[in-house]
């Protein structure tokens, strides 16, 4: 009996005459079996199960930390479990002020507070915590919100905080502060409570220089650059004017380059005794310098001082004179006694939670002391302080998990998506695929559906780069991609796509139906069919 198959049949459709139906793939009728290839059994790890009648219900649920989820023809296993298991972690973290115990996937948030900002560097493990710039008065005793600093203003204690004041009244910026002791006022305008002092001049310290020409009623006069005195005599009518003998120097010595404001009746007063020279001395001193030469007036230096020393360590530029306890010496600029140029500084360091570390000198020493899982380094010349957990972060990689084991086939590509076949390939050197897994001989039919993933697992068939293509050869587009053993993803779209390992997927579209191909693209003996059925149409 001829068959009257329908005229321009389209892809999939089907005719039945006298109990057979036939199915058109796109070229030809094929007669359609009675029974199709089906699974009738599943196995799992434990237990198996097989259909008690013709439209038995395979139902697939989520056991611990598993979910199920169908969105049309797919079925999605997802795990809701925390991602690694038993990995390396830090669940419990203990602070000077409490304990932070995890739960699940928590997350530890590291913020800074009141001047403090943390940062974590980009694509590394390292947290900065850092110190932000803050002013004098963030210290608890500092006040300078109440009165605000005027220039030339100190820091003054007021009884309960330290206070802008103005710099003339009690201590401050002085030139020698370990000097002050505590003491203030006119305490300091007796000269005999100073120390380092320089030494009171002598008379050896003074000479008497050439007689000047005769001039009115005559005068002495004293350089104080070079300590000489000259004498001026009388002219004839300069002596008759003289009255009386004056035996003091007030009109005849010349203070040069002692500011005013620094002589004052105190102090007059209490170098008296020191300053006061009377004729007979002058005689003294007349004599005395008569037989002291040019020459020897000449030579005379800073080192002739009793309590100075030039002569252990000689001077060089910018260099002062500092009291060692025994002599003045010379030392660098930096290292004299005073007050700073710049005094800003803490002196308290505060530790929420902890006690206050208090410096005890000037020069006192903060010690930053490395604990558990710290490191500390520094960088003297950018003034930085680094600190570095060294505590283990993990694994980094899929692979470095300690439960993962590669030799068993667990590695990223096998498990990056869910297919509804796992084919494993193999090679016949240069001439054919083999799938063993599912199908037997060379280059093997391979059928699939549509609406799911098929996967070729390609570890077993290295050097044999293999690509999904049309009937006419045609490599599709980025339903296919390949996942490296590493972790790569790269679609068939992609200049640097090359599959000649790990797992190569195909999203097969719930449209596509019809003959498609494997093929390997550095062999042209290695390919073979795949048969794409609708789902839909079945």
């Amino acid at each position: 009996m001829a068959l009257n198959f329908p005229a321009n049949p389209q892809l999939n459709d089907t005719y039945t005459s006298n109990g057979v139906t036939w199915e058109f793939d796109g070229v030809a009728w094929n007669v359609v079996p009675l029974e199709r290839n089906i699974f009738t059994t599943f196995n799992a790890d434990t237990g198996s199960t097989t259909p008690d009648t013709t439209n038995d219900t395979l139902i697939i649920a989520g056991g611990t930390d598993i979910s199920t989820a169908i969105s049309g023809d797919t079925i999605t296993v997802n795990f809701t479990g925390q991602a690694g298991g038993a990995t390396n972690a830090i669940t419990t973290v203990t602070t000077d002020d409490g304990t932070f115990t995890a739960t699940g996937e928590s997350t530890l948030q590291i913020l800074g507070r009141t001047n403090i900002s943390t940062e974590l560097t980009t694509d590394s493990n390292e947290l900065h915590i850092d110190l932000d710039a803050f002013s004098i008065d963030f210290l608890s005793d500092v006040d300078t919100s109440s009165t605000p600093p005027t220039s030339g203003q100190v820091l003054k204690w007021n009884g309960s905080n330290w206070a802008p004041g103005a710099d003339a009244t009690t201590g401050g910026a002085g030139t020698d502060a370990d000097t002050l002791d505590g003491f203030d006022s006119t305490y300091y305008l007796d000269y005999n409570n100073f120390s380092n002092t320089p030494a009171i001049a002598s008379l050896t310290d003074f000479s008497i220089g050439n007689e000047l020409t005769a001039a009115g009623n005559g005068a002495i006069s004293y350089d104080n650059t070079t300590g000489v005195f000259r004498y001026t005599p009388p002219t004839a009518a300069g002596l008759g004017a003289l009255t009386a003998e004056v035996n003091d120097l007030s009109s005849a010595v010349t203070w040069a380059n002692v500011p005013d404001a620094n002589i004052t009746e105190t102090s007059v007063t209490q170098h008296e005794s020191a300053l006061s020279i009377t004729e007979s001395q002058i005689s003294d001193l007349g004599s005395y310098l008569t037989s002291v030469s040019a020459s020897d007036l000449n030579s005379i230096s800073i080192d002739a001082l009793s309590d100075v020393d030039t002569t252990t360590t000689a001077p060089t530029d910018g260099q002062v004179l500092a009291w060692d306890a025994a002599n003045s010496v010379f030392a660098p600029s930096d290292t004299g006694g005073g007050g700073d140029v710049n005094q800003n500084a803490f002196s308290t360091i505060t530790v929420l939670g902890s006690s206050n570390i208090v410096a005890d000198s000037t020069t006192d020493t903060l010690n930053f002391v490395q604990g558990n899982g710290i490191v500390l380094s520094t960088d003297p010349a950018t003034d930085t302080i680094t600190i570095t957990s060294n505590i283990n972060p993990g694994a980094s990689t899929f692979s470095q998990l300690t439960d993962v084991q590669a030799a068993n086939g667990l590695t990223i590509d096998r498990i990056y998506k869910q297919a509804i076949v796992r084919l494993t390939t193999g090679a016949i050197g240069f001439t054919a695929y083999t799938f063993n897994s599912h199908y037997s001989g060379s280059n093997p039919t391979i059928y699939a559906l549509s609406g799911t993933t098929i996967a070729f697992d390609l570890n077993g068939a290295p050097g044999h780069p293999t690509e999904i293509q049309t009937g006419a050869g045609v490599a599709l587009g980025a339903e296919v991609y390949h996942v490296s053993p590493e972790g790569v993803v790269r679609d068939q779209t992609d200049p640097s796509f090359d599959a000649d390992r790990g797992t190569l997927y195909w999203d097969i579209p719930e449209s596509t139906s019809g003959t498609f191909r494997y093929q390997c693209i550095a062999h042209a003996p290695m390919v073979g069919t795949i048969v794409v059925k609708r789902f839909s149409t079945l």
